[in-house]
């Protein structure tokens, strides 16, 4: 019986109650965060327990879980499709507890409507001081490309009610463009710019021109609230092994919406192109996908925005990496690794100084979990090249399929993820990052907890009733089957017996029970139970002893006439 919550004085004590409680439906995408909150109340104020799949969630790199006054939030850093399921927030204190639930949907890279989550910035997400790669398009050009613009409006137009605003935009333009005559240097790591890209520019405006004209009207809004279109992410420098697909995105804003363009080494990307995939997402943030990168891709790919307020552009270097041959072949165990080293070390004497060896800086430790439950194994690794990350099993290469799945973040962590788990899935995984200046290696023991498998008793033969005459020896057995094999607790009118009681209680081993009793008397005459129990359930049985005792007077008789008894 459920035990009933304490009377107290009204507004002394609460239970909990939510304020704010998760929407049914909560769906996310793979690579973007994903929040869930609630607002709880009560007195004392209650703790909020989250759980997946009925599992208690606790704080990882993964999930983050925060409680802060009333609001209580659940943060998954980066959501995969592996991570949707049945989610539940319970809250509780002395006086009681309460819970609600979500359905969390998370979309993967191959479901319709993905968008992918964009990189990672540092800046502030939109500034009019955001540094653009130089050179940029805006600069006042000195070919005279630019001369057929309209000139600026007379200075009686500029006076009115909406001066004060157009006076600020045109402040800010002038901020923008005296920082684009001279932006501040940008450290890469590996690519430079040329002085090329000015030009390119020049001939990308002077195209744009009449391709912007051409293509229709903006949107419509009022002058005075135009606002030239500007970078709050920029394009990134890409590097992509070949045959990988490489996403350029920038995030634009300006009023009207500017229209978006693409180039390649100063030729116009079109927008029905089958081999460039373009997407463009509300808040202004817009995609270059390149799939199955050649060496034909590589080159400069710059971004445009257009509108009647004026112009804004950035350029990004793709690096397309020859593909080499694997450090170890697949049909290759990674205990010939060890033998080939010092061959390869060999080879790589003469390699440049820019070349530097793989090197983890973050790996996992050996690893408990449950079968059927979701493992993720995160490493990072350093070096110059990228190394190329082989994942082996038992010596074997493990390849990517519905369960295991090798993902690298835009953080640089690379992970193994096992959804799923099977008792095969057991053993020392190995992880060998290969450059052409060496190659690094870990390996981490994964355990698999396989539950096990019980079943709760079923009856092969229950007692029977059994008739026997005083003084006589009786017996009475059953069997049941279960897994494991259960065990019997024997009472007699509802009390339990044991071996003291007079009684032989005993077991085969087997799932066969049974009580036996050497002279049986009119106390044996009763009900008894066997009831069987495992670790899955019980079950129980009942059964009767008759005793037959004989009438004294009719004893001479017994023999002419036939026997009479009395029963108990």
């Amino acid at each position: 019986m459920a035990e009933q919550p304490r009377k107290t004085k009204p507004g002394k004590f609460t239970p909990p109650t939510f304020s704010k409680t998760l929407d049914l439906e909560i769906s996310g995408m793979e690579g973007h965060p994903l929040v869930l909150e609630v607002n709880v109340k009560g007195t004392p104020l209650p703790q909020v327990q989250w759980f997946r799949e009925g599992a208690p969630i606790q704080n990882n790199p993964a999930f983050t879980v925060d409680q802060t006054g009333e609001v209580c939030t659940l943060v998954i850093a980066e959501a995969y499709p592996e991570d949707s399921g049945n989610y539940t927030a319970t809250a509780a204190n002395f006086y009681g507890s309460q819970s609600c639930q979500a359905i969390v949907t998370v979309k993967g890279k191959d479901d319709p409507g993905y968008i992918p989550p964009p990189p990672a910035s540092n800046g502030p997400a939109v500034l009019p001081d955001t540094p653009l790669p130089p050179p940029p398009a805006n600069v006042q050009p000195t070919s005279g490309l630019l001369d057929d613009l309209p000139p600026p409006p007379p200075e009686e137009e500029r006076k009115g009610p909406d001066a004060a605003v157009r006076m600020q935009q045109t402040r800010v333009t002038d901020e923008y463009h005296d920082r684009l005559r001279n932006p501040p240097p940008v450290q890469q790591e590996e690519f430079r710019v040329s002085g090329f890209e000015e030009r390119l520019m020049r001939e990308i405006e002077h195209r744009l021109e009449k391709s912007v004209e051409a293509e229709g009207m903006f949107e419509n809004v009022p002058q005075a609230q135009w606002r030239a279109p500007m970078f709050g992410k920029r394009v990134q420098n890409y590097k992509v092994l070949e045959g990988g697909t490489a996403s350029f995105s920038c995030r634009v804003v300006g009023l009207p919406t500017p229209k978006i363009y693409w180039f390649k080494d100063g030729q116009e990307i079109p927008p029905d192109s089958q081999k460039y995939l373009m997407q463009s997402a509300p808040d202004g943030t817009c995609y270059l996908h390149i799939p199955g990168a050649t060496l034909h891709e590589e080159g400069q790919y710059t971004v445009m925005a257009v509108s009647p307020a004026g112009k804004a552009s950035a350029t990004g270097m793709l690096k397309v990496q020859e593909k080499k041959a694997a450090y170890v072949k697949q049909s290759t165990p990674v205990a010939r690794a060890a033998r080939t080293q010092a061959r390869d070390r060999e080879d790589l004497r003469g390699v440049a100084e820019k070349n530097y060896r793989p090197n983890f800086v973050q790996v996992p430790e050996e690893t408990n979990a449950k079968e059927g439950g979701l493992v993720r194994m995160d490493c990072k690794v350093t070096g110059l090249p990228s190394p190329d990350l082989v994942w082996y099993r038992e010596g074997s290469p493990l390849r990517q399929d519905s369960n295991h799945k090798m993902i690298v973040r835009e953080n640089g962590v690379h992970s193994l993820l096992i959804s799923q788990c099977k008792a095969s899935d057991a053993g020392d995984y190995t992880c060998v990052a290969t450059n052409k200046a060496g190659q690094a290696e870990f390996t981490v023991t994964l355990n698999i907890l396989v539950e096990a498998q019980t079943v709760a008793p079923t009856w092969v033969q229950k007692l029977k009733n059994t008739t026997v005459k005083e003084g006589d020896p009786v017996r009475m057995f059953c069997t049941a089957a279960g897994d494991p094999v259960p065990y019997a607790i024997w009472k007699k009118d509802g009390i339990g017996l044991t071996e003291k009681s007079g009684y032989r209680l005993g077991t085969d081993g087997q799932g066969t029970f049974f009580l036996e009793v050497d002279h049986a008397s009119k106390a044996d005459a009763t009900w008894y139970t066997c009831s069987a129990h495992n670790q899955a359930g019980s079950i129980m049985c009942t059964g009767k002893i008759v005793v037959q005792i004989p009438h004294v007077s009719q004893k001479k008789s017994e023999q002419k006439s036939g026997k009479q008894f009395y029963m108990f």
